[in-house]
């Protein structure tokens, strides 16, 4: 059983690496990207490096699962998207090849970067590729999951892995099918956060503070039950969608979605990172939070309101 007690990155890598061991067709792919829990792999001829090339990264990871492969590409999420999008959509999606891209760095986890490295958008921008699924890791509990389920999940997949030990979930009880969890449940309450991401953290922690709020956390976005999901919102007088990505790049047109579908309209209210480009460098994820508005003290703002 991996410890949970460790980087989120390291859990999910040292749950790829011990599946690489085993199959002889698991090849793992990087744009000159490292992490800790590989390094031990990397001289195997089965562990490709192809430098600052995503798109001929994308083409080999196509072309590796065109012959029965399962290839496993990793980097910086705003590189693996933007850079080499073309070759996802219709090299890998088109032809529905199991390939899994594994982008980490979502939204300000690598904040002394400025733009370049912010992951505030590339969550929608796969989304509209039709044939990938998406996954956000929220905790070291669902990065142990997903990482241990990857041979059974098919398909094109997109995964968003943070940083940090994220231990914060441990008793939750995540199911991949069902694709989202009621993480904090107080009794009576008529308000609900919908988040995800490492933001679970603080809506959790503010649901533990004011026993008048739920948190949801969403961490699959398109195979899961949208009827029922829409069910449970309607429990509720309130609704905030609370997410790190800009309020086009991330949950918010997802949700917007499936609510219109069912039609639902109620009190729903939003507090995402605003759509721009943030030029900001040397300062903390919190620093960020907190001049972009979407800190803890943000949300139990619109909370209390």
């Amino acid at each position: 059983m991996n410890s949970l007690n460790k980087d989120i990155r390291d859990i999910f890598f040292e749950n790829v690496r011990n599946n690489f061991l085993k199959d002889k067709r698991s090849y793992i792919l990087t744009n000159d990207a490292d992490v800790f829990a590989l390094k031990k792999i990397k001289s195997n001829k089965r562990f490709i490096d192809v430098g600052v090339a995503e798109q001929n990264l994308i083409n080999i990871a196509s072309g590796l699962a065109k012959y029965k492969k399962f290839p496993l590409v990793f980097g910086f999420c705003t590189f693996l998207t933007f850079r080499c999008y073309e070759q996802l959509k219709f090299n890998v999606a088109s032809h529905n090849l199991n390939v899994k891209v594994v982008g980490i760095g979502p939204g300000y986890s690598f904040p002394h970067d400025g733009p370049t490295h912010h992951g505030i958008q590339d969550l929608y921008l796969m989304y509209l590729i039709p044939e990938f699924e998406i996954y956000n890791v929220s905790d070291n509990n669902l990065a142990n999951l997903i990482s241990n389920s990857l041979p059974n999940i098919k398909g094109p997949t997109y995964i968003r892995l943070d940083k940090g030990i994220l231990e914060y979930n441990k008793e939750i009880t995540y199911d991949l099918k069902k694709g989202y969890a009621l993480t904090i449940q107080n009794k009576n309450s008529k308000t609900l956060i919908i988040t995800t991401g490492i933001l679970n953290k603080i809506a959790n922690e503010l649901a533990l503070e004011n026993k008048n709020i739920d948190v949801l956390n969403l961490f699959k976005f398109k195979n899961f039950n949208k009827k029922k999901f829409t069910n449970i919102c309607s429990r509720y007088k309130k609704i905030i969608i609370y997410d790190e990505s800009t309020i086009s790049g991330g949950i918010a047109p997802i949700i917007e979605n499936i609510f219109r579908k069912y039609k639902f309209n109620n009190n729903i209210f939003y507090l995402c990172s605003p759509d721009k480009q943030l030029f900001k460098y040397k300062m903390t994820r919190d620093e960020i939070l907190k001049i972009t508005k979407i800190s803890k003290k943000d949300l139990n703002k619109i909370a209390q309101s």
